[in-house]
């Protein structure tokens, strides 16, 4: 059964919210999605942060709150993506991960800095079920697509829950992520072909080596999964050291022959 959500910001206590909740997960997330696409349709768009009705054409954030969202901006580095706060005037440059080659993704971008409203829409659309916060971040990541501007992928693939957490919550977040921007720039997404095979404990508080040990071995190419000689565009919430994304598009390569894997997140978090 889905794990119940807590009441938070713009939680409905009413008898249809506790329905949704007590559906199986794969059923729940779906309707409750659903109702929201319904709702979007029904009513104008409000903006993400200061909720007041008339946003941006096409977008979930008024002009005034997207111009306070902390855009990721040059310099930063070419290949993962980090952005060098405290060289701003110099060229782009690769950072020491990217140095030391310690990724397997070709190249990697980031929407935003993991800080402000946009971290607690994300943190209240992962851990607290609030789905209507899709489409602003997807948004996000659509004008980060964009801008980065990396050669068309031919599929896009979702950063895998194991079925237990899937199960706990209720929906992938990347899942959701994914689909939705594939919509935006038309490219099918393949949600299965990734498959996570451990259960890992959350990555959220571990340092670089105890990620690196806890992810190593934990995802697997699906049978299914046809992406050999594909250019993969990798999608997940939250960049924070890209070693689940690294672990992801090794995967993809090694075991199932993608040719290109560029990784795409809503956020990336800096070290303090």
């Amino acid at each position: 059964m889905a794990e119940k959500i807590p009441d938070g910001p713009g939680s409905d206590r009413s008898g249809k919210s506790s329905l949704i909740r007590s559906l199986p997960g794969s059923i729940g997330w779906r309707l409750k999605f659903a109702c929201s696409a319904i709702v979007d349709l029904c009513l104008p768009r409000i903006c993400a942060d200061c909720r007041k009705i008339g946003t941006l054409p096409e977008k979930s954030w008024c002009p005034a709150c997207w111009e306070k969202i902390p855009h990721i901006a040059p310099p930063l580095c070419p290949g993962c993506g980090r952005p060098f706060r405290d060289a701003l005037g110099s060229s782009d440059h690769l950072c020491g991960d990217c140095i030391e080659r310690r990724f397997h993704f070709d190249s990697a971008r980031s929407a935003v800095l993991h800080e402000g409203t946009v971290r607690t829409r994300v943190h209240e659309f992962k851990f607290g079920g609030q789905l209507r916060w899709t489409p602003c971040l997807v948004d996000l990541l659509e004008t980060a697509y964009v801008a980065w501007g990396p050669d068309a992928p031919d599929f896009i693939v979702p950063v895998p829950l194991h079925t237990r957490r899937l199960a706990r919550r209720g929906f992938n977040q990347a899942g959701l992520l994914a689909r939705e921007l594939g919509r935006k720039i038309k490219t099918p997404v393949l949600p299965c072909a990734l498959v996570r095979k451990n259960s890992t404990p959350p990555q959220t508080r571990l340092k670089r080596d105890e990620r690196l040990k806890n992810v190593k071995g934990a995802f697997e190419i699906s049978r299914d999964a046809k992406v050999r000689g594909c250019r993969i565009l990798l999608i997940d919430d939250v960049f924070t050291t890209g070693t689940t994304l690294s672990e992801c598009a090794k995967v993809l390569k090694r075991k199932g022959g993608a040719s290109e894997v560029y990784a795409l997140t809503v956020t990336r978090a800096l070290p303090d």
